[in-house]
């Protein structure tokens, strides 16, 4: 898929995501969309976007360390890997994986966590946030059931500490850091190639 496809795709599809999100909660009375109306625990508002931070911190380092940890190790880990390799080509580069992971991060949270979580709950919530990210074959299936997990982690940080700010640093920042890892390190070059290794992240001139 091309570059400009990519960014197009994603500008569009998050930007309505966004837009329903927060018309959804302005429907319902809710125009703070990072506030959870009835969260779990009362911390207040300064206490509570705090909690929500440092647990969404907690959740993306231990994502990417687990990330790191099993594509060299198990198969379908390489094989879901190799697949957004396959999937995404050469349009992840310095323009295209921090736009990636702002949008969907951004968008996303916006509307599964912030605006449909406390109409139809935790639960159902996790569940259809999952089947939205059905890939096109088998290999993408652990990418699916993560997204379920996920949906239920970042959901309970948002309605325990009643503030999105968390669950939205770490789906953006998990995004941006996995965007760049696919980019970078191919399992299927062969022991001391530059792409095994994993080289920086290289904008599109310097691929010339």
């Amino acid at each position: 898929m091309s570059r400009r496809r990519i960014l197009t795709l994603t500008l569009a599809v998050y930007s309505v995501m966004a837009a329903t999100g927060l018309g959804w909660a302005a429907f319902r009375g809710r125009p703070l969309l990072l506030v959870h109306p009835a969260p779990w625990l009362e911390l207040g508002p300064l206490a509570g976007h705090g909690a929500s931070l440092g647990a969404g911190a907690a959740v993306a380092l231990l994502t990417l360390a687990l990330t790191r940890l099993w594509v060299p190790r198990f198969r379908w880990a390489r094989e879901l890997h190799v697949a957004f390799r396959d999937t995404l080509g050469d349009a992840l580069d310095r323009v295209t994986v921090p736009i990636l992971a702002l949008c969907s991060g951004i968008g996303e949270e916006l509307f599964f966590r912030g605006a449909l979580q406390p109409s139809i709950g935790l639960v159902a919530t996790s569940v259809i946030f999952g089947l939205v990210h059905l890939g096109p074959d088998r290999r993408f299936w652990p990418w699916t059931a993560w997204a379920v997990a996920m949906g239920f982690v970042l959901g309970a940080i948002h309605e325990a500490t009643g503030s999105l700010a968390g669950p939205i640093v770490a789906h953006v920042w998990i995004n941006h850091a996995n965007l760049h890892y696919i980019a970078a390190f191919d399992p299927r070059a062969p022991d001391g190639d530059d792409r095994r290794r994993g080289p920086r992240l290289v904008g599109r001139r310097e691929r010339r």
